[in-house]
């Protein structure tokens, strides 16, 4: 998908050059470095960069990379939003942000800070955009270079359509030219409300961008135990061979929070966990264990191998639905602020189907995820079928192998299998194979993630975000199981808070 309009970005006089930022930007283009992601001027503008996603993911994580020195040396960050700030006000919400989180007011917040700058705009302002434009000319200015420009979509999703209607009409977006800045944008999920939705979230950054400088962010897949599911099957040799229907019987994913709703109550009544997490996590998820071996570790091969095994989700009839699915809301779920007290929405969800694909035809595969439940576990299971011949001397039951990818409560892989028990009798028992994987865990919730995505965004690796063709394949699948449960043909089931239905 090319961009519409390639014409170059409008250029604004340069004010007077700021001699030390000049002189930092000449040494590091005479040394080794080039346009990666130190060596390079970069503007990063956060449209909504007053809302939560700046407070909770988007703020902590650049201040994390920028203590880790992994941010560019010529760095400028604009928030942009509607509310009136100076750009020392700004500096001071930002930091207030970084202190309730645990961070120290120190020279080296200080030294962050110096970074940011503040645009207030009102999305149906053309002269705001203009203004915006301004800005970045004069930042261009004063570092005598076209600035790489990455720009993050942090409003929600029914701003976009205005959003980037005003990017476009504003020329905002357009390269410099074909050897200078990249341009890039971020969007958070979710990637519509639908399939309809989505595409045409698509249609409008088509005409902005193309595909490869569109960034769909999920922090789920920036999560180290999800990488190390491709490490562990395509680096390894020692189970992908039966990795297929002959010889596995069920796949199992389920996501389980103890923690309820809370204060989200608006936001649930228009999603409610389908949506929230079906369609994208486990979805995900699943594609990971299913997906044939990339070959490689570029991301477009890894993109594409993702989505190929996402095309063999099964189209659902009506009947399979009613049959295969069940919805369940949790009591109490009705008295949370700003949640409808007829509301149909579900808390839990348990849906059984098989993929189309001749490799996992027929194998059962559960997706399972829900809010108050009597556990905090997140976890895929892959169990194995029995052997006919197994020497199984347990009243002559057969046994069966596992492989666990658990996310929850803690990070770790598990193979399980059987052994002889000490002693005289010919007895069996379950052992473990345990890979538990050692992090350093923030204290900062998504920040690990955030700062690989972050960091994966400026140096151009689209490994582990979201292609248009998996959010389209997706959808096709949930939709069908939405419009059923909307006519109520699953009836919505109870279940009393802190515990699992079955």
């Amino acid at each position: 998908h090319l961009v519409a309009n390639q014409s170059t970005r409008v250029r604004f006089p340069y004010p007077a050059q700021k001699k030390s930022d000049t002189l930092l930007f000449n040494n590091l283009m005479t040394g080794t470095e080039n346009n990666n992601s130190k060596g390079w001027p970069t503007v990063f503008i956060v449209f909504g960069a007053t809302g939560d996603l700046m407070t909770k993911k988007i703020a902590p994580a650049l201040y994390s990379l920028f203590k880790a020195n992994q941010l560019p040396k010529l760095l400028t960050i604009i928030g942009s939003a509607r509310r009136e700030f100076s750009n020392d006000e700004f500096r001071e919400y930002v930091k207030k942000i970084l202190i309730d989180k645990g961070a120290s007011d120190d020279e080296t917040i200080k030294t962050f800070l110096s970074h940011f700058e503040y645009h207030k705009a009102e999305f149906t302002n053309p002269a705001d955009y203009q203004s915006l434009a301004e800005k970045l000319g004069k930042i261009d200015g004063v570092w005598q270079a076209c600035s790489n420009k990455l720009f993050y979509i942090a409003v929600p999703p029914q701003s976009y359509e205005l959003l980037f209607t005003q990017l476009s009409s504003s020329g905002l977006t357009l390269p410099c030219g074909p050897d200078e800045g990249w341009t890039r944008v971020i969007v958070e999920k979710p990637f519509g409300d639908d399939y309809e939705t989505a595409e045409k979230i698509d249609q409008m950054l088509w005409k902005l961008f193309k595909e490869e400088q569109i960034y769909r962010i999920d922090h789920y897949l920036a999560k180290e135990m999800l990488q190390n599911i491709l490490v562990f099957r395509f680096t390894n040799n020692l189970l992908e061979k039966v990795w297929t229907n002959s010889e596995i019987e069920s796949i199992d994913i389920k996501l389980f929070e103890t923690l309820g709703v809370e204060k989200r109550g608006a936001f649930y009544e228009k999603v409610g966990a389908l949506k929230d997490v079906g369609q994208n996590h486990i979805l995900q998820l699943l594609s990971l264990v299913t997906m044939e071996n990339p070959i490689s570790l570029e991301a477009e091969k890894v993109r594409v191998t993702r989505s190929k095994v996402l095309q063999f989700l099964p189209d659902l009839s009506e009947e399979d639905i009613i049959k295969n699915t069940k919805r369940y809301q949790y009591k109490g779920y009705r008295e949370i602020e700003d949640v409808d007290k007829s509301s149909t929405v579900e808390t839990y969800f348990d849906i059984n189907f098989s993929l189309t694909h001749p490799r996992w035809k027929d194998v059962k595969i559960r997706a399972r995820s829900g809010k108050r439940m009597a556990e905090s576990r997140k976890e895929i299971v892959i169990t194995f079928k029995h052997l006919d011949n197994c020497l199984c001397p347990i009243d002559g039951q057969h046994v069966q192998n596992r492989v666990i990818f658990r996310f929850a409560p803690e990070e770790e892989i598990v193979i399980e299998f059987w052994s002889k028990k000490p002693g005289y009798a010919m007895e069996i028992q379950q052992a473990d194979f345990k890979f538990t994987y050692q992090t350093e865990k923030s204290s900062m919730q998504y920040t690990d993630e955030y700062q690989k995505l972050l960091l994966d965004c400026i140096d151009g690796n689209q490994l582990l975000f979201v292609s248009t063709s998996e959010v389209a394949a997706m959808w096709k699948f949930i939709d069908p199981i939405v419009k059923v449960w909307k006519n109520n043909l699953v009836p919505l089931q109870e279940y009393e808070p802190d515990t699992t239905p079955e």
